[in-house]
C-alpha cells in the first residue's frame, strides 16, 4: 500500500488519501477524469473521492462553501451522491472531496462502446439490449428532472458521471461529481462540460452552464447509448477529426441525422428504426435542429422521461435471440425472427366527480389513451408508480414515492388469460366490464383475468375516489418476419 499519495501529483492504484476527520480512503480505480479532475473508487466500495486538478490552496473554501450549499438542498429521492467530507490537504495532499458511491456501477458510456472484438448486435443485446438502455435513460431523465425542477442545473453530464449497475440485468442509476451542480452561471465562469457533450453556447463561452444546456449534453449522450454514434461526428469529421471535431463539437456542422443538409452523414450507428421511435426522432431533431443555438427551442426533461418510458413499453423480446425491439416492427430487428402473438395494455386514467370544483363536480369519465404497454406469450411486465400514480409526491403514507417502485406485474398466458398480482403497498383493484363487481387485492395475491369475451376487465391503480389510472387489455395478430440491424 502506498501512503506517499500526498506529496505526489498523479494518483495511482493503492494510494491512500484521508478526509479531514482522518478517514482513510484507499484508490481502486478511476472511474472518471475531466477539465476539473479526476474520480477514484475506493476500498469498500460505498464511496469514491473526486480530486481537482491544478488546486491552489486558495480554492479550499470556496469548495467547502459550495459543498456546503449542495448538502443544503432539498433532493429529495433524487439518486446522486451527497459529498460526505472534505480530503486533509494540510500536509500538502491534494485538494478534493468524499463522496457517496453505491457499489459495482460503471459509467454509461460503457453501452455506448462496443468492443471491436465482439459481433455488434450480439454485444447490444448481451448488455441489457435496447429496453434496458431506454429504461436507464428514462431514469436519467428523471434524475436530471429533478434537479431541474429545484432550478439546479447539474452541469456536466458526461458518460462517465452517469453511473449504471455494472451487472447488465440491473438497472440501477447513480449520478456523481454534485459539486458540478448549480442554480446560476454565467459566460465569465469557468465552462463546466466533457468535450462532445456541451451545449453550443457553452462551448463558445457565450453562456454558462443551465438546464437548457444540461438538456442538449443529455440528448448527445442519449443518441449514442441507442443508436452507437455520436450525433455530431459524421463521414467528414472522421476524415479529417483535427480540423472538423472542434466545429462539430460547437454546433458549426448539422447533425449526421438533419433532414435536409447532408454534410455531415454517416454511415455508422444503427439503422434509427432499430434504436428509435418517431417520438424520440422528433426530440432529437428538435435538440439539434430548432435548438442547436436556441436553448429555449431544446426539450424539456420530461418529455424525454415521458417519451423515453413510453418507448420502453413498447419494446417486446425476441423469443429466438432474445434481443429487445419496438413492437410496431413486423418481425425482430436483430435476427429476423416473426413477431410473436401480442397482448396489448392500454393506459387510462379515471378522473371522478369532484365536488366543489366548477365545471368537474358532475362531470366524471375516462381520459384517452395515454401509454401502452405491450406482452408476449408466457411474458409478464412491471407497472411502476412513475406509469400508475397520477401523483407520485401523494402517497398512501408518510413515506416519499419512488418513480421505480413495483405496483403490478402483469403476465400473459398466451391465449386468454392475463395475470394481474399487487406487488407494493400501493392499492391495485379489480373492475369487471359491467361496473358491477370490484375485487381488490393485497400485496402479494394474484388473479387471473379474461381477455376477450363479450366485456373487458379493467386493472386500477389507485383509490376508486380519486384521479386513477387503469389498464385495458386486447390481443393482436402475429408480424412478419424482417431483419436490419445496422446502417
Amino acid at each position: 500500500m502506498n501512503t506517499g499519495a500526498r506529496s505526489r501529483r498523479t494518483l495511482r492504484t493503492g494510494d491512500v488519501l484521508h478526509d479531514e476527520f482522518g478517514t482513510p480512503y484507499e484508490l481502486v480505480e478511476q472511474i472518471g477524469k475531466g477539465g476539473q479532475g479526476e474520480v477514484w473508487s475506493v476500498t469498500g466500495g460505498r464511496a469514491a473521492v473526486k480530486v481537482l486538478r491544478s488546486a491552489r490552496p486558495e480554492d479550499l473554501a470556496p469548495l467547502r462553501t459550495r459543498l456546503t450549499l449542495i448538502r443544503r438542498f432539498d433532493l429529495g429521492t433524487i439518486p446522486i451522491a451527497k459529498p460526505l467530507a472534505m480530503l486533509d490537504s494540510s500536509q500538502g495532499g491534494p485538494v478534493g472531496y468524499a463522496m457517496e458511491l453505491l457499489a459495482d456501477m460503471t459509467g454509461i458510456g460503457t453501452l455506448a462502446s462496443p468492443p471491436a472484438t465482439e459481433n455488434v448486435a450480439d454485444w447490444y443485446n448481451r448488455t441489457g439490449g435496447l429496453r434496458r438502455r431506454l429504461r436507464l435513460l428514462t431514469l436519467t431523465a428523471e434524475a436530471m428532472g429533478g434537479l431541474h425542477a429545484r432550478a439546479v442545473a447539474y452541469a456536466d453530464v458526461s458518460p462517465t458521471n452517469i453511473r449504471v449497475s455494472r451487472d447488465h440485468g440491473q438497472e440501477q442509476l447513480w449520478l456523481i461529481d454534485p459539486d458540478n451542480l448549480t442554480v446560476d452561471s454565467s459566460a465569465a465562469d469557468d465552462a463546466l462540460f466533457t468535450p462532445g457533450y456541451g451545449a453550443p453556447e457553452v462551448v463558445g463561452r457565450r453562456a454558462g452552464v443551465s438546464t437548457a444546456s444540461d438538456a442538449f449534453a443529455f440528448a448527445v449522450l442519449a443518441f449514442q447509448v441507442l443508436v452507437l454514434a455520436h450525433p455530431f461526428i459524421g463521414e467528414r469529421v472522421y476524415d479529417d477529426p483535427v480540423t472538423l471535431q472542434d466545429k462539430a463539437y460547437s454546433g458549426e456542422l448539422p447533425w449526421i441525422d438533419h433532414p435536409t443538409d447532408e454534410r455531415n452523414r454517416t454511415r455508422q450507428g444503427l439503422r434509427r428504426e432499430c434504436a428509435l421511435t418517431k417520438g424520440l426522432r422528433r426530440l432529437f431533431g428538435r435538440t439539434f435542429e430548432e435548438g442547436l443555438h436556441e436553448p429555449g427551442a431544446r426539450p424539456l426533461m420530461t418529455e424525454w422521461r415521458t417519451k423515453l418510458d413510453q418507448a420502453s413499453m413498447s419494446t417486446i423480446v425476441c423469443p429466438g435471440c432474445r434481443g429487445t425491439y419496438y413492437a410496431s416492427a413486423p418481425g425482430c430487428l436483430w435476427c429476423g425472427a416473426v413477431r410473436p402473438l401480442l397482448a396489448r395494455c392500454d393506459l387510462y386514467a379515471h378522473v371522478p366527480p369532484q365536488p366543489g370544483i366548477p365545471g368537474l363536480a358532475d362531470h366524471a369519465g375516462q381520459t384517452d389513451r395515454l401509454e401502452t404497454l405491450l406482452l408476449t406469450a408466457g411474458g409478464s411486465a412491471l407497472i411502476r408508480a412513475r406509469n400508475a400514480l397520477v401523483c407520485l409526491d401523494r402517497g398512501p403514507s408518510a413515506l416519499p414515492v419512488e418513480g421505480d417502485e413495483p405496483v403490478a406485474e402483469i403476465a400473459w398466458d398466451g391465449a386468454s388469460t392475463v395475470t394481474v398480482e399487487r406487488m407494493g403497498r400501493h392499492e391495485v383493484w379489480l373492475r369487471d366490464p359491467h361496473g358491477e363487481r370490484t375485487i381488490g387485492l393485497q400485496p402479494g395475491y394474484r388473479r387471473e383475468l379474461p381477455v376477450s369475451g363479450s366485456g373487458r376487465w379493467t386493472v386500477r391503480l389507485g383509490p376508486a375516489e380519486q384521479i386513477h389510472r387503469f389498464l385495458r387489455f386486447t390481443s393482436q395478430k402475429a408480424g412478419q418476419s424482417q431483419q436490419a440491424v445496422s446502417r
